[in-house]
């Protein structure tokens, strides 16, 4: 199946391509029930495994919807005063939401193309403008950003040739790829949100890398909205990538993420400290009151002695001292709590 002619675009026809696809699944599916009936197992589950990643495909593109729909709204929002082609636009994209609440993806998909087409080359200048503003302000950008970043260039040198309809395209394909941008300053999901984060680095045999994991699960009422971090990596090692998206997560959901570390050459791997000494710092956060933990873990042999331990703390936050372990020995854990002061409200 050529997935070049079911991309969900503004050249293919949102709408034709989505309602391609499924029909294509719908009967592939058929077709895997008829196998296996036939007692023909091998040719069903290698059959399934290429559904799979049409369905997979499909996801994908059902998910890049939500976010050109999301960043739409939030750029609308944002106005303080709507003409009558944001208006235009803002009606398509109620539409394109209800119809995506519906599972009406194809009508979802050619709803973004109109509400684009509807704000015209002003409002489109004036969107590429914001998005462009805000991805140079934050710094260092993840790799979705960093593709975003280049789109919005694409799109904005068509707009200034007059071609309009790939300035839409490209910037269609933008928002997909990004979702919802903040214009205005974002409050801190530590300051709004109720949940528990764990950091811990580990370090698989046999590997000059380790590995990074984060996890969160949502304790609050409210969906946790996407979040970007710069990931807090052990001295002398980087992340690949330096910036770590996190997706919406809905009340009681969890997600865990692993982001490859790697040494940066300032020492030899078997000298790293992670090597030798394991820990795990675990943040227990509830609408800007924060409660840090840290598990510590003797790896080696021997006795350790002196460690001082400096954790990651978000934006805002400061430990008023930082833990110290007198001795540790082989083998041995210990739990440390961190006192941490709120800058954000005491300044």
């Amino acid at each position: 199946m050529d997935r070049k002619k079911n991309e969900i675009s503004s050249n293919s026809g949102g709408a034709e391509a989505t309602l391609k696809m499924l029909n294509f699944i719908d009967d592939e599916s058929k077709k895997i029930q008829h196998t296996i009936w036939k007692n023909r197992p091998l040719k069903a589950n290698k059959m399934l495994k290429k559904l799979t990643k049409e369905a997979n495909f499909l996801e994908d593109q059902v998910l890049g919807l939500s976010r050109s729909l999301a960043s739409l709204s939030k750029q609308l929002d944002e106005l303080e005063e709507l003409n009558e082609d944001d208006l235009n636009a803002s009606e398509y994209v109620s539409l394109g939401l209800q119809f995506l609440r519906e599972g009406n993806w194809g009508a979802a998909a050619d709803s973004v193309e109109k509400a684009i087409a509807a704000l015209g080359p002003k409002g489109l200048d004036r969107s590429l403008s914001i998005i462009n503003r805000h991805l140079n302000e934050l710094g260092d950008l993840s790799d979705s950003e960093e593709v975003t970043l280049n789109l919005i260039r694409e799109a904005r040198k068509k707009l200034a040739n007059d071609d309009f309809t790939a300035a839409t395209d490209a910037f269609e394909r933008a928002i997909s790829v990004l979702g919802s941008v903040p214009t205005g300053e974002a409050l801190s999901p530590f300051l709004v949100n109720h949940f528990f984060l764990s950091l811990e680095a580990k370090w698989p045999e046999k590997t000059n890398n380790g590995l990074m994991v984060i996890s969160i699960e949502n304790l609050g009422e409210n969906n946790i909205s996407p979040m970007r971090m710069s990931l807090p990596t052990p001295l002398g090692w980087i992340a690949n990538p330096k910036m770590t998206e996190i997706p919406e997560i809905p009340p009681e959901g969890f997600i865990e993420i692993g982001v490859e570390i790697k040494s940066s050459g300032s020492f030899s791997a078997d000298k790293m400290l992670g090597r030798n000494l394991a820990i795990t710092t675990g943040y227990l956060v509830k609408y800007g009151d924060l409660k840090v933990q840290i598990r510590v873990e003797n790896r080696t042999l021997r006795n350790m002695e002196g460690i001082v331990l400096d954790p990651w703390l978000p934006e805002g936050f400061e430990a008023i001292r930082l833990p110290f372990v007198q001795n540790l020995g082989p083998g041995q854990k210990c739990h440390l709590d961190v006192d941490i002061l709120n800058i954000g409200n005491n300044s």
